[in-house]
């Protein structure tokens, strides 16, 4: 099966039904594709949506073709377009209407799989080159015949409460002005998902956490997280006063809720992105729409 030579009209679209019939058991007699550029952003179709018929851009436009799966009797192909002009493209992080959730999840694997094959050219192992395989899942040596395949790096993001329910939000210093969100980082080796828990919160903002309970994950593939998502509360006894180092974060406080929707109507406070775990995890402590989706 060649997604790419489908998608640039050199081979019959059948040959990729009768693979995925073989190795899937699947009838499949459509297809539709996801075009996705550089830094994250997608190009939705004329209503909106996300998907595209075969055609839907110029074959000198195709840098890759990732096969995504199958939805009913749908193929579903990613399409890596090379960097052109801004027009026409919306970014995928600040989606919030006509993508629904499972296109919104493709159009993020597509990304994701761009960005990794965009920085795996050469093998890890030996140094040779690397070319594109199975479908856009596989990267393969032409050295040394090493397969590699996407990683995803788990990160930890933590809804920080103290003894009277109020959230901790905190603002990185590379983001834009009053946006804030919760403290978030990358798990070291050898580290269980509580501990960087515990740890980002220390490093970040001075705090200790104790009562950890996860609450829920989601794929992030910005270049290739996994963010797993958790609750803690701020050891009894200890400061609630947070700490910042003033150069990867340079503000953090807690809000009660009535505080929090003051500040966003007041254009104080930007709360995270529309399809982030981190505005779900903030959602749910507020206990409903945020003033900004009201």
């Amino acid at each position: 099966m060649q997604p790419r030579a489908v998608v640039e009209g050199t081979q019959d679209p059948q040959t990729i039904f009768d693979t995925v019939l073989e190795h899937c058991g699947v009838k499949a007699d459509k297809n539709a594709t996801f075009l996705v550029g550089e830094r994250h952003r997608y190009i939705p179709n004329s209503e909106g949506g996300a998907r595209h018929k075969l055609g839907a851009i110029e074959n000198h436009r195709v840098k890759r073709v990732f096969f995504l799966g199958v939805d009913g009797s749908t193929v579903l192909l990613g399409i890596q377009i090379h960097p052109n002009d801004t027009e026409g493209y919306a970014d995928l992080r600040r989606t919030v209407n006509h993508v629904d959730a499972t296109d919104m999840q493709l159009l993020a694997t597509c990304a994701g799989l761009a960005s990794w094959h965009d920085n795996g050219a050469f093998c890890a192992r030996c140094g040779a080159r690397t070319q594109y395989s199975a479908g856009g899942w596989e990267r393969q040596c032409l050295g040394c015949a090493r397969i590699e395949y996407p990683r995803t790096d788990p990160s930890v993001i933590v809804a920080i409460h103290d003894d009277e329910d109020r959230l901790l939000v905190a603002h990185n210093a590379m983001w834009r002005p009053h946006y804030a969100s919760l403290v978030a980082g990358f798990m070291e080796m050898g580290e269980a998902p509580e501990q960087a828990v515990q740890r980002e919160t220390l490093e970040e903002v001075g705090l200790e956490v104790d009562r950890i309970e996860y609450v829920a994950s989601q794929a992030w593939p910005f270049p290739r997280s996994l963010m797993l998502g958790y609750q803690a509360r701020v050891v009894d006894g200890t400061s609630v006063e947070p700490v910042v180092d003033g150069v990867e974060l340079d503000w953090a406080r807690f809000y009660s809720r009535a505080e929090y929707e003051q500040a966003m109507r007041a254009g104080e406070v930007e709360a995270p992105g529309p399809i982030s775990i981190a505005r779900a995890m903030v959602r749910r402590w507020y206990g409903g729409p945020l003033p900004d989706e009201q």
